[in-house]
Formats: structure tokens, C-alpha cells, sequence
């Protein structure tokens, strides 16, 4: 069996009539079935240069053997990853696309293959009109698997779309087996049947219940690793929200004592000033009012301003990573402004982890940012209407003004020296899994700004 060729069919095909119906094949049906099932599975827009430049590559490159779809495939990966990367997705994440596409390919190919040799067997004369069509008909074959299956793997990219590299390159690899025993079946049908222990005439029926199980098993095996690594990350989150809770807990237990041992010595201060004035005594007075002022002082702080708005946020989970952040901006010297006028839940329109990064990435960029700046600010406001959530969350900048046209480009290029590109990408990942959010910047005047609008269901 043959698993890599270059060949030249201008010179090599037997007739015009063959040369035709190869190019038909392979310049139109094959980058229609490649590109569209990856499309599809990533929904991402695939440009119309991609498809004429492998309809190129595909007359000279078969696109039937093995090496080949490896070779192509990884060259697409990285066409994908350097030129039609919108959302500035990891090429591991692309990668791991692709091996999803791969395997529906595969399958698709398999239920179209058995289909047209099952068809021929009983209409010899179809022979050639069948293998002609095969591969439009595994077309929609492909997008009818990506219809019944996309619950699942659209889990599985959701999960390792911010971090595991490794396990999507891994996992990515599942087709291979796959493609090879495809081949072997394609080109050798007789070794399988031999390897099988089957006859010949029974061979179809068994090698597509071993392909449906092989892609059943694929697709249990990323839905299990997706749900593993999501439960090890709720755990991350549950362990960091436990302890932000607990330093709440115990800021608020400081703030009641606090305030217990105000109200006894304003009571008495306040018995000392009646008898002050009463005596006409205004110099004791008068360091008695300083008295008071000084020790209402502490209290009157914008700690305490922060923690009495942390009431209205009602996900718990959410209020313990914002008070986190917002204890370590205050503990690196910045002034933080807090606003949330009325009860919100963000629960109402994200997921609770997916907010919960959202926040994390957005007061992490403006907390480092802001300790650049002169005068050191940082800004949360949380708000909603009938018909929408909003995040808005600001800060003061080194820059007098910062070029947001450079926040689009490629962020992974950046170094962490460039405070606002710090989790940019990951944020825009998040948000893509909610087509109808909007994510709006500004910058003048020492100040950045991040709105994210997240329309109600």
C-alpha cells in the first residue's frame, strides 16, 4: 500500500475524460469536504482563498492517501492558526479542531464508502456515476455527524479552549487510527476481512460497527476529559473562592469590632462634650471633637466603603473573587471605587466560571496597569437594565492614550511588560462562546476603560 505520492495527472491520465472527472474531484469536491466539515465543527469562517489554493495543491498532492491528509491537514492547521485566526485561537486549539473534523471525515468516508460498494455490488452499471458523487455524499453525511455529535465536543473545545495544550494535542490524534484503518479498507479490503476472521461479503457490516464504536469511544473519551478537567477546575475556583470568603468573614468580624468599640467610646465622648458645654469648658471640648474625629476616621475608609457595595453582588462565588481582587489592589496602595447600586446576579446571563474570569482577567489587567500609572486608580461597576448586564471596569494608565488598534493584534506576541494584552486573548475566547455579548473599549486622558454588555436571555 502506498502512503505518500506526488503525481502529475496532466501527464498521467489515460484520457481527457478521466483528467476532467479527476479534477472535478479533487479541486472541488475535496477542499468542499476537507474544509467544510472543519468549518463546521470550529465554526469559523474558512476564507475562499484556502479553498482555491488546496484545489491547487490537491491535483498534485492525492488527497487519498495516508501521509498525504496528515501532511495536508497539519499544513491547514497552520494556514488556519497564521492567516484566518480572528479570535487569536492557541494553534493547539486549532489543532485539536482539526482532529475532530478529521474523525467525522473519516466516518463520513466510511458510511459513504460501504454505502456506494453495497450499491455497485447489487447495480454493477453504477459503478462509475457512484464513486463519481461519493464524495458529495459524504458531505452531508459529515454535517449530519457534526449535528447529532456537536453537544459533545463543543463541551470538550469549551473546556481546554484556555489551557491543556498537551491533552488537546494528545486527543487530537484520535483520527489517526482511524484514517489508517480507512486506507487499509479503502485499498485492501481483503487484509481486513483476513484480520476480521469474516467473509469477504460480511466485511462492510462489521467494519462499520467497529468505526461507529471506535467514534463513539473517541467522542466519550474527550466528553469524560472535558468533564474531569472541568470539575478539577471548579474545584480551583471553589478552593480560591473559599478563601477569599474566609478573609470576608474575617474582614467583616474586624469591622464589627471595630464598630463596637466606636459606639462605646462615642458615647462617652459624646457624655464629655454635654458636660463640656454644659461648663462652658471649650477647650476640652474642642479635644474632645478631635477625639471623635480621629477615631471615626478608621472607619470611614474606602475598605469599608468596598465591602458594604460587595452586598449587592448575590453569587457568592463571584463577590469572594471580587473582593479578592479588590483586597489585593487596596493592599497595593491603589484607589478603588466600587459601584454596585442594586442587587445583580451574573449568573442570570454567564456561567459562574466564565464571569468569574471574565473578572479575574479584566481586574488583573487594570490592577497591574493602574500600579504603572500615576495616579493609581481602579474602577468596578456592576449594573443592569430590563434588557442587559454590564461590566465595566476601569483604569489609570502610564500612556496619556493607548493605541486600542493594537489590542487586536495578535496579543500572544506581547509580553507581560504590555499590562492591557495580559489575558486578552482568553478573554475574547470566553466571550465567544456568548455570540451576542458585546466587548467595548476606550482610552483618553490617563484612563482605560472595558465595557462588557451581556444581553439577558
Amino acid at each position: 500500500m502506498t502512503f505518500f505520492n506526488i503525481n502529475n495527472p496532466f501527464i498521467q491520465a489515460s484520457s481527457i475524460s478521466y483528467l476532467w472527472t479527476y479534477l472535478i474531484q479533487v479541486a472541488i469536491f475535496y477542499p468542499l469536504l476537507f474544509w467544510g466539515t472543519y468549518r463546521h465543527v470550529s465554526q469559523n469562517r474558512v476564507p475562499l482563498s484556502h479553498y482555491l489554493v488546496l484545489s491547487v495543491v490537491l491535483i498534485f498532492l492525492q488527497p487519498n492517501l495516508f501521509l498525504n491528509d496528515l501532511v495536508i491537514t497539519f499544513c491547514a492547521a497552520a494556514t488556519i492558526y497564521y492567516f484566518a485566526n480572528p479570535n487569536e485561537e492557541q494553534f493547539s486549539t486549532i489543532i485539536a479542531q482539526f482532529g475532530v473534523a478529521m474523525l467525522i471525515y473519516y466516518l463520513a468516508s466510511f458510511i459513504g464508502l460501504i454505502g456506494a460498494r453495497t450499491l455497485v455490488a447489487r447495480f454493477p452499471q453504477a459503478n462509475a456515476i457512484a464513486f463519481f458523487i461519493l464524495v458529495p455524499i459524504i458531505y452531508p453525511i459529515a454535517l449530519f455527524i457534526i449535528l447529532v455529535s456537536r453537544r459533545l465536543f463543543n463541551q470538550y473545545f469549551r473546556i481546554l479552549a484556555l489551557q491543556y495544550s498537551g491533552i488537546k494535542d494528545l486527543l487530537s490524534l484520535l483520527f489517526v487510527p482511524l484514517s489508517y484503518f480507512f486506507y487499509t479498507f479503502q485499498y485492501n479490503p481483503h487484509v481486513v476481512a483476513q484480520l476480521l476472521h469474516v467473509p469477504a461479503v460480511n466485511v462492510n457490516i462489521l467494519t462499520l460497527v467497529i468505526v461507529l464504536a471506535y467514534y463513539l469511544l473517541a467522542l466519550l473519551t474527550m466528553f469524560l476529559t472535558a468533564k474531569f478537567l472541568r470539575q478539577r477546575e471548579e474545584l480551583y475556583y471553589a478552593n480560591i473562592r473559599l478563601t477569599n470568603l474566609e478573609s470576608y468573614t474575617s474582614e467583616l468580624e474586624v469591622m464589627y469590632d471595630d464598630m463596637r468599640r466606636f459606639k462605646h467610646d462615642y458615647q462617652n465622648i459624646l457624655y464629655s462634650l454635654k458636660s463640656a458645654l454644659d461648663s462652658d469648658n471649650l477647650d476640652y471640648a474642642r479635644q474632645e471633637i478631635n477625639s471623635l474625629a480621629n477615631s471615626t476616621a478608621p472607619l470611614i475608609n474606602l475598605s469599608t466603603k468596598v465591602l458594604g457595595n460587595l452586598q449587592n453582588i448575590q453569587d457568592s462565588g463571584i463577590k469572594s473573587v471580587v473582593f479578592g481582587k479588590i483586597m489585593l489592589a487596596l493592599k497595593k496602595r491603589l484607589t478603588v471605587l466600587l459601584e454596585v447600586a442594586q442587587p445583580i446576579d451574573l449568573t442570570k446571563t454567564m456561567q459562574q466560571v466564565d464571569a468569574i474570569r471574565v473578572l479575574s482577567i479584566l481586574l488583573d489587567n487594570a490592577i497591574q496597569a493602574a500600579e504603572q500609572s500615576r495616579d493609581k486608580k481602579v474602577d468596578l461597576s456592576l449594573y443592569e437594565n430590563d434588557n442587559a448586564q454590564f461590566i465595566i471596569v476601569g483604569n489609570s494608565t502610564a500612556e496619556a492614550q493607548i493605541d486600542l488598534a493594537k489590542l487586536d493584534v495578535n496579543s500572544t506576541t506581547f509580553t507581560l511588560d504590555a499590562s492591557h494584552h495580559i489575558g486578552l486573548r482568553n478573554l475574547r475566547i470566553i466571550l465567544g462562546s456568548y455570540p451576542q455579548a458585546v466587548n467595548d473599549r476606550s482610552s483618553h486622558n490617563y484612563w482605560f476603560e472595558q465595557r462588557i454588555i451581556l444581553p439577558k436571555k
